[in-house]
C-alpha cells in the first residue's frame, strides 16, 4: 500500500497555472514580463506521443538558460519553430553558436485553430551591450547555484511543443 504526503506551499505565482507541474518553461512563468536569459546549452529533445492509437515522434530544440544573475533556470526553453527562427535571424543557423548568447523572452499570444493562445516570443532584437554586460558582472559575482522555483516558459497549445503531460518527464516523480 501507498504512503500519501502532501505539502503547502506558497508559490507566489502571478498565474494559477503556474500551481502545476511543468516539464518546460511556459508563459505564465513569465509573471507578464519581459526577461533575458543566456543560453546555457542547445541539445535536441525528442518526444513520443500516441494519440488515438497513432504514434507521433517530435524533434524540437532544448534550451538550457541562466537568468540574469547566472542562476540555473530549473526547466528548459523547448523552442517552436518561430522562436528557433528568430534566434537563427540573431545569431546564425548554427545552433551551438547560439550558446553564450542572451535571448528576451516575452509573453505573447497566437492563433491556434482560430483560437488566440498564449505563448512566449523571443524578442527579435538581441539584448543591448549593457544587458550583456549585467549578465556577465553578475555571472562574476555570484557563483552558478540553482534559481528558486521561478520557472519560465509557453503552454502546450503552440503547435510546436508537446502538449502538458505527453513529455516523459512529466510523469517523473520530483
Amino acid at each position: 500500500m501507498g504512503k500519501f504526503e502532501s505539502r503547502e506551499e506558497d508559490m507566489g505565482g502571478t498565474d494559477w497555472r503556474a500551481y502545476f507541474d511543468s516539464s518546460c518553461l511556459r508563459v505564465w512563468h513569465l509573471n507578464g514580463k519581459e526577461r533575458t536569459f543566456k543560453i546555457v546549452r542547445v541539445t535536441r529533445l525528442t518526444s513520443e506521443m500516441v494519440s488515438g492509437g497513432k504514434k507521433e515522434v517530435k524533434k524540437q530544440p532544448k534550451l538550457e538558460l541562466t537568468d540574469e544573475k547566472g542562476r540555473n533556470v530549473p526547466l528548459p526553453l523547448l523552442l517552436n519553430k518561430t522562436n528557433a527562427q528568430t534566434i537563427a535571424r540573431m545569431y546564425g543557423n548554427n545552433p551551438k553558436a547560439w550558446e553564450g548568447k542572451l535571448v528576451t523572452l516575452f509573453p505573447s499570444t497566437t492563433s491556434v485553430g482560430g483560437e488566440d493562445k498564449d505563448c512566449i516570443r523571443v524578442r527579435a532584437k538581441a539584448p543591448s551591450q549593457r544587458a550583456q554586460r549585467g549578465q556577465q558582472m553578475a555571472a562574476d559575482a555570484e557563483p552558478s547555484t540553482p534559481a528558486p522555483e521561478e520557472p519560465t516558459r509557453e503552454p502546450g497549445d503552440d503547435t510546436d511543443e508537446p502538449p502538458p503531460g505527453a513529455l516523459e518527464t512529466d510523469h517523473v516523480a520530483h
